[in-house]
């Protein structure tokens, strides 16, 4: 009976951001901690968009403070990345189908590569408790890079700091572009240019069956087909974050005295160009300092970051328009989007 409460109570919300019942919340725990272990208190954390997380007291249990994250319902069908085919239905892309149950594998990169990262504790993806993918993880207590009481002194330090563990990060090389998934390979291909393209048409055809930005998606993607080799140029896949800014970055310690305790939120990455990470597009120079590493100064290179961003933004408008009812921001994607897509036609690539 309880897993029947657990699907009727899911569907219940149509949101991404889905709360859980009480009921299914205990049970979770109960299910990996045991049923010896008693529920303090729990609260549901403010700030996500797309998952749900919640902060859990624990007693009888060496961990007493964790944090669950629960990504949004399951679908039956994902869409292959090179079939053409689309869930018309389904709200995500379908990298996101399968982000959450790779982001342990992220993890262990990060910490062989000496970048602090969440202590995953247990990741569940087979629906047979929830239909959804979850997550429990140890609390870290901090606050994020972008909190008010942080001073510019230390933001400074900070960000040097971050700027080192991301390019310790672009040193983490794959076998190929695209995802990580939770067996450890990689979804995707062996050309960069494929997996630019794969997300520039599942966006422009999201975009088609609702008739938002009608015929910008065909210009983004025809940017990527038109142009294969200059993004093929880049020959070795490494990770990036993808969506690496101040509120996914956990700090921790006196002032004066502040270090970075994890980067978290990394089940976006991808096996990409480093340049496709847009945090390098900061002008932090404290940042720049610590990664230690120059763009590519070439026009090929300044090509390459200008159709990153254009893709980037025109991916955003869509899912803050259409995935998380962001109107406002969406507007201002929507906007940034035909900007970018002039200053590309304004570059007369041939």
């Amino acid at each position: 009976m309880a897993h029947q409460h657990q699907q009727k109570h899911e569907h219940q919300h149509s949101g991404l951001h889905s709360p859980i019942s009480e009921k299914v919340l205990h049970a979770l725990v109960h299910n990996h901690f045991g049923d010896h272990v008693v529920v303090k208190q729990f609260g549901l954390l403010q700030g996500g968009l797309f998952n749900t997380t919640y902060r859990i007291q624990l007693e009888h249990t060496p961990i007493t403070d964790i944090i669950l994250r629960l990504a949004p319902e399951h679908v039956q069908h994902l869409p292959n990345i090179n079939s053409g085919e689309s869930a018309q239905s389904d709200p995500l892309f379908s990298f996101e189908r399968t982000m959450m149950a790779a982001e342990p594998v992220i993890y262990k990169h990060y910490c062989k590569a000496g970048i602090p990262a969440p202590e995953v504790l247990f990741c569940d993806d087979s629906g047979l408790h929830v239909p959804r993918t979850y997550m429990f993880m140890t609390f870290i207590p901090s606050v994020q890079l972008d909190h008010s009481s942080i001073g510019a002194v230390d933001k400074e330090q900070l960000y040097t700091q971050l700027g080192t563990y991301t390019a310790a990060m672009h040193r983490i090389e794959g076998s190929s572009f695209g995802w990580p998934q939770a067996d450890g390979s990689i979804r995707g291909s062996k050309h960069w240019s494929e997996v630019l393209m794969a997300i520039a048409e599942e966006t422009s055809r999201k975009a088609a069956q609702i008739g938002y930005m009608p015929g910008v998606g065909e210009e983004i993607t025809a940017v990527f087909e038109q142009h294969k080799t200059l993004f093929d140029q880049i020959k070795q896949p490494v990770l990036v974050h993808n969506d690496l800014w101040a509120a996914n970055v956990l700090v921790h310690g006196e002032p004066g005295k502040m270090s970075i305790a994890a980067v978290i939120d990394g089940d976006r990455s991808m096996f990409a160009d480093r340049e496709y990470e847009a945090i390098l597009n900061t002008d932090s120079a404290t940042f720049h300092t610590g990664y230690g590493c120059l763009l590519d100064p070439s026009p090929d290179g300044q090509a390459r970051r200008l159709a990153y961003r254009l893709l980037s933004s025109y991916f955003n408008a869509y899912v803050h328009q259409h995935q998380v009812d962001q109107p406002e921001d969406g507007q201002i994607f929507e906007e940034r989007t035909m900007a970018l897509l002039l200053q590309w036609k304004q570059l007369g690539l041939r």
